[in-house]
C-alpha cells in the first residue's frame, strides 16, 4: 500500500471519527451521503499527483463544521444542507427532478414565505392576463368574417374631420360613386341599424335588425343558411315587402328553420316574404336578427341626406392609401358637379376592424399598462422575499459549493425554485383571471363593442405561461446571482446571520423599493386624473332638468301612418298620458338630449344673400311639441315657446338656440326673423320659417360636448315617424308601465321602444369614464399595498440587521426619536427618489391620458400635489411598525445576541 493510499485511509478514518460529534439524529439522517462524499475526495486525492492532503483536511474540516453550525442554528432541513449536488454525468432530467423535488422540500418548510410570495405572484399574473383577455377579445381577435383585415368602411366628413376614425354615415347617392367608380374598393353595401316591430298572435315586440342593400352577406363573405339575398328590385320604395331573418331568432321565436323561406312575417304594419335565413351567430349590424331592403329613395332623400352606414372589401391588392387617393379624386369631381350638396365633402376610409373598436382603443391599451406595472410590482416585491431570505440560506449555499457545486450550478437551483414559485402563482393567477373577466364583464358597460367575444382561451392560458416564464426571470435572476456568490469563509465568519452578499444585496433592495414606489406613483396619478376628470363630467350643467324624467320611442310605420295620421295619434297618446295619475306632464321631443338621435343640416337668414355652397353655418335639428322644453326645464329667453295652435296649416315656426342667435344675429333681436333650413330628412318641411323663440342652450348629444346650435320646430307641423316621448313625474318606472298599457289600447302593433330615463341616459354617458376609473383605481389600490408591504418587509429587515448598532446607539444615550428618524430615513430615502422618478414618468406619459381627460390636463396640480403626499403618508405608516420596535430594543439583549 502506498504511502497516499494509506494517507488517504487514514482521512477517511478521520471524517468518521468526526461524524461522531454530530448528534445521532444527523448521523442517521445524512451521515452516509457525507461519508459517500468523503470517499469521492479521497479518490480525487489519488488520481492527482499534486493533491495536497493540507487542503482536503481544510475542506473537510469546514464541511463538518458548516453541518454542526447548520445543526444549532435555525434553517433549513441539515439533509437539504448536506445533499450532494450530481455529478456532470448525471443527466439533466435528473438534476431537474432533484432540484424541483429540493425546491418543493424547501418551500414546504417556509410555508409563510410560500403564501405571500404565491399570493403576491397570483395577483400580479391574474390581474395582467384577465386584462390581456379583455384586450384581445376587443382589439386584437380579428372581426368574426372571413378575411376580415380587408373589410373597410367609407363614409362623408368635412376637412377637420379628415383622418379620424369615427365611422360616420354616406348619402345613397354617394355610396353609388363609390361602388362604380372606386377600383380599390371591390364589392360595397349599405346597413343600417333600425327599429322594427314584429306582430304576432295580436302582440308586439321590438326587435333588433337593420336596412340593408343586395351585397351584405357577399361583402362579409357569409353565405345565407337557405334562401337568397336581396334583389334590385326589392331595394326600391315601391319594391315587394321581403325580409331576411336569423336562424336563432326564428328558430326560437317560430319553430323549424327549414320552414321559414316563403313565410310571412309581420314587420312594421306590413306582411313581408321571408327569403334568406342568416345563419347562426351572425349579427351584423348591432346583433341585426332581422334585415330588410334599404328602399333607397333618391329623389326624397339625395346627396344631402347623409344616413347610411358602410361596409365595403377592398380589391385584391388594394391598400387603405390607395382607396384614400381615389375617393380624393371623386370627391373632387362631385364637388364640381355637386356644389349644394357636396361642397367641401371629403371622404373617409378605415378598416372595419378600426371603426368598431376605436373609442375604446387608448382606455384598454392604457389599462394593460396599468396591470403590466401590478405585475412588475409584484415581482418586485417576491425578488425582495427572496433577498431577505437569502439571509438564512448563507450556511446552505456555503456548504453546497464546498461539496463541489458551481456557481452556475447553485443559479440553476436556485432559478428552479423561483420558477416553481412562479409556476404555483400562474395557477393560481389563472384562476384569479378567469373570475376577474367574468367580473370585468359584469361591470363593463355595454357600449363597449365586441364583449361577447372576451373569453379566457387558449391564447390567454399561453399568455399567462409566457407571464410565468417572464416573472420567473424578472423576480428570480438578481436574488439568485447575489445568493449564488456566497463564500464559505464570510459566511463561517459571520456564523450564518450576516447578509454575506454584501452591500450588492442592500443596493439591490434599495434599488427595487424605489422601482416599486415610482411605479406605484404612475399609476396613483392616472387614477387622481380620472377621479378629477369624472368630478368635471359630473359637475356639468346640461342645461337642462333629468329628474324623474322617463322616455320611450315610438315607431309609426309609413304603410299605417301618413305625417298627419302622426300628429293625430300623438295628439290622443299625450291626451291619456296626460291624465295618468303621477304623470306631471307629457311631451313630444324627437331627438331629446342624451339620446344620441341626432339631425344636422345647414340654414340661411332670408333677408340676406345665400351663402356659396359649403359656406353657410349649420346646426342640430330637432322636432318638439308644446310643453316639451318646460318639461326638460330649458328656458325660454326670448320670445315664446311653441302653442297647440303651431301645426301644419299654421305659419312655419322656429325656435333657436342662444349660441345661434349669438352667432347669427349679434347685436340683433332675432325675434321675427326668417330663416331656411335645409335639412333633409325624408320629412316633409315649410321653409323659411320664422323665429318665435329663443330656447337656452343645452348639452344635446353628450354631456361633455359643447352646447351646439339648435334649430327646433313643431312636431305637428312634420310629422315624424319616430318620435320620443317625454313623461314627468315621481315615478318613472311605474310611468312607463302606464304608457305601455295606454299604447296597447291605441294601436296594439306599436310597441314600446327604449324605455329608460333621462338620467340613465346621462349614467350611461358617465358609464365607460367610471368604468375605466373602478379598473384604475383597483389596480392603484394594489400597487400601493404592495409597495406598502414591500417597504415594511425591506425595513424591518434593516432593523433586524441593524439591532447591535441600534443597542450600541441607545446605550450611548440616544433617544427614541432619534432612533425613529434613523429607521424612517431607511424607507423616506428610496421612497422619495421613487416619487421623483413616478413624477417624472407621469408627466412625460400624460399624454396618453390626455384623450380620456375632460377639462383636466394631465399636468393637473391637484393631482401631482395630492399624490405625493398619499404615497408619502403610506410609506411612514409602513415604515412607523418596525421603526416603534427598534425603540423597544434593549441594548444589553442587543450586545449579548452578537
Amino acid at each position: 500500500m502506498t504511502d497516499r493510499s494509506q494517507g488517504s485511509r487514514g482521512l477517511r478514518l478521520l471524517g468518521r471519527a468526526l461524524l461522531l460529534l454530530y448528534p445521532p439524529s444527523f448521523r442517521r439522517e445524512v451521515g452516509s451521503e457525507i461519508l459517500r462524499d468523503l470517499e469521492l475526495e479521497a479518490a480525487a486525492v489519488r488520481a492527482r499527483p499534486h493533491a495536497s492532503y493540507g487542503r482536503w483536511s481544510a475542506r473537510t474540516a469546514r464541511v463538518l463544521v458548516a453541518g454542526a453550525v447548520s445543526e444549532w442554528r435555525e434553517g433549513p432541513d441539515p439533509r437539504a444542507l448536506a445533499a450532494r449536488i450530481p455529478d456532470e454525468k448525471s443527466g439533466a432530467l435528473d438534476m431537474f427532478r432533484q432540484d424541483l423535488s429540493f425546491a418543493v422540500r424547501t418551500l414546504r418548510r417556509r410555508p409563510a414565505f410560500a403564501f405571500v410570495a404565491v399570493l403576491t405572484l397570483a395577483l400580479g399574473i391574474g390581474s395582467t392576463t384577465a386584462m390581456f383577455s379583455v384586450v384581445r377579445g376587443i382589439l386584437l381577435r380579428p372581426l368574426p368574417f372571413p378575411d376580415s383585415e380587408e373589410l373597410v368602411t367609407v363614409w362623408e366628413t368635412g376637412p377637420e374631420g379628415l383622418g379620424t376614425v369615427d365611422g360616420g354615415l354616406i348619402s345613397h347617392a354617394d355610396f353609388r360613386d363609390v361602388r362604380d367608380e372606386i377600383p380599390s374598393i371591390g364589392e360595397i353595401a349599405l346597413a343600417n341599424s333600425a327599429s322594427l316591430t314584429v306582430t304576432e298572435d295580436g302582440g308586439a315586440e321590438y326587435v333588433p335588425g337593420a336596412r340593408a342593400t343586395p351585397g351584405l352577406f357577399a361583402v362579409l363573405e357569409t353565405p345565407l343558411l337557405a334562401g337568397r339575398d336581396f334583389t334590385a328590385v326589392e331595394d326600391t320604395p315601391e319594391g315587394p315587402r321581403v325580409a331576411i331573418v336569423a336562424a336563432d331568432y326564428w328558430r326560437d321565436r317560430f319553430g323549424d328553420v327549414d320552414d321559414a323561406i316563403g313565410s310571412a312575417i309581420r314587420i312594421g304594419g306590413e306582411s313581408h316574404e321571408v327569403v334568406g335565413v342568416a345563419p347562426h351567430g351572425f349579427g351584423y349590424p348591432d346583433d341585426a336578427v332581422l334585415w330588410l331592403p334599404a328602399r333607397n329613395d333618391e329623389e326624397g332623400c339625395g346627396r344631402g341626406c347623409v344616413n347610411r352606414g358602410s361596409v365595403a372589401r377592398l380589391a385584391d391588392g388594394a391598400t387603405l392609401e390607395s382607396a384614400r387617393a381615389e375617393l380624393a379624386t371623386m370627391s373632387a369631381r362631385l364637388e364640381s358637379q355637386y356644389p349644394d350638396s357636396n361642397t367641401d365633402k371629403v371622404f373617409a376610409v378605415a378598416t372595419l376592424h378600426d371603426v368598431t373598436v376605436g373609442d375604446v382603443r387608448p382606455a384598454l391599451w392604457l389599462l394593460l399598462g396599468a396591470v403590466g406595472m401590478v405585475l412588475l410590482i409584484a415581482c418586485a416585491n417576491v425578488a425582495n422575499l427572496i433577498l431577505v431570505r437569502g439571509r438564512g440560506r448563507v450556511t446552505e449555499v456555503a456548504i453546497r459549493t464546498t461539496l463541489g457545486a458551481g456557481r452556475r450550478r447553485i443559479l440553476k437551483q436556485l432559478m428552479t425554485e423561483s420558477g416553481l414559485l412562479a409556476l404555483l402563482g400562474g395557477l393560481a393567477g389563472v384562476a384569479l383571471a378567469w373570475v376577474g373577466v367574468d367580473l370585468v364583464l359584469a361591470v363593463a358597460p355595454p357600449d363597449i363593442p365586441r364583449l361577447d367575444e372576451v373569453t379566457l382561451d387558449a391564447m390567454s392560458l399561453a399568455f399567462a405561461g409566457l407571464l410565468v416564464v417572464v416573472t420567473t426571470a424578472v423576480f428570480g435572476a438578481t436574488p439568485a446571482l447575489l445568493v449564488s456568490g456566497i463564500q464559505l469563509t464570510r459566511s463561517l465568519r459571520d456564523g450564518g446571520r450576516g447578509d454575506v452578499t454584501g452591500g450588492r444585496s442592500g443596493r439591490a433592495r434599495t434599488t427595487i423599493l424605489t422601482a416599486e414606489v415610482a411605479l406605484s406613483v404612475m399609476l396613483l396619478v392616472g387614477a387622481g386624473l380620472m377621479v378629477r376628470s369624472l368630478a368635471r363630467t359630473t359637475d356639468v350643467d346640461p342645461g337642462f332638468d333629468a329628474t324623474d324624467v322617463a322616455i320611450f320611442r315610438l315607431s309609426l310605420p309609413r304603410a299605417s301612418y301618413d305625417p298627419e295620421a302622426r300628429v293625430q295619434f300623438m295628439d290622443r297618446l299625450l291626451e291619456r298620458l296626460n291624465g295618468l295619475p303621477g304623470v306631471e306632464s307629457a311631451a313630444i321631443f324627437l331627438a331629446p338630449p342624451l339620446s344620441s338621435v341626432s339631425i344636422w343640416g345647414g340654414f340661411s337668414r332670408t333677408d340676406r344673400p345665400p351663402p356659396e355652397p359649403g359656406e353657410g353655418p349649420t346646426a342640430n335639428y330637432r322636432s318638439v311639441g308644446p310643453g316639451a322644453l318646460e318639461l326638460l326645464g330649458i328656458p325660454i329667453v326670448a320670445g315664446r315657446a311653441f302653442r297647440d295652435s303651431d301645426r301644419r296649416d299654421a305659419e312655419p315656426v322656429v325656435i333657436i338656440s342662444e349660441r345661434l342667435a349669438a352667432e347669427n344675429f349679434p347685436g340683433e333681436d332675432p325675434i321675427g326673423r326668417r330663416i331656411d333650413l335645409q335639412v333633409s330628412t325624408g320629412f316633409p318641411e315649410d321653409a323659411p320659417r320664422t323665429i318665435v323663440g329663443v330656447a337656452g342652450d343645452f348639452r344635446a348629444a353628450r354631456l361633455t360636448r359643447t352646447p351646439g346650435r339648435e334649430t327646433l320646430v313643431p312636431f305637428a307641423q312634420i310629422g315624424a315617424g319616430f318620435p320620443h316621448v317625454l313623461m314627468k313625474g315621481v315615478d318613472p318606472g311605474a310611468m312607463l308601465d302606464a304608457a305601455r298599457a295606454e299604447l296597447r289600447a291605441l294601436d296594439p302593433e306599436l310597441p314600446l321602444m327604449q324605455p329608460s330615463t333621462i338620467e340613465q341616459l346621462a349614467a350611461a354617458q358617465l358609464a365607460q369614464p367610471r368604468f375605466y376609473l373602478l379598473l384604475f383605481g383597483i389596480l392603484s389600490v394594489l400597487a400601493v399595498v404592495l409597495a406598502a408591504v414591500g417597504m415594511y418587509g425591506v425595513v424591518a429587515y434593516a432593523v433586524s440587521q441593524r439591532t447591535k448598532e441600534i443597542g450600541v446607539r441607545m446605550a450611548l444615550g440616544a433617544d427614541g426619536g432619534q432612533v425613529i428618524a434613523l429607521v424612517l430615513r431607511q424607507g423616506l430615502v428610496p421612497a422619495g427618489l421613487g416619487l421623483l422618478i413616478g413624477l417624472t414618468g407621469a408627466l412625460m406619459a400624460g399624454g396618453v391620458m390626455r384623450g380620456l381627460l375632460y377639462e383636466v390636463a394631465p399636468q393637473d396640480p391637484v393631482t401631482l400635489v395630492a399624490v405625493p403626499v398619499l404615497l408619502l403618508a403610506v410609506v411612514v405608516a409602513a415604515c412607523a411598525i418596525p421603526a416603534r420596535r427598534a425603540t423597544r430594543v434593549s441594548p444589553a439583549s442587543a450586545l449579548r445576541s452578537e
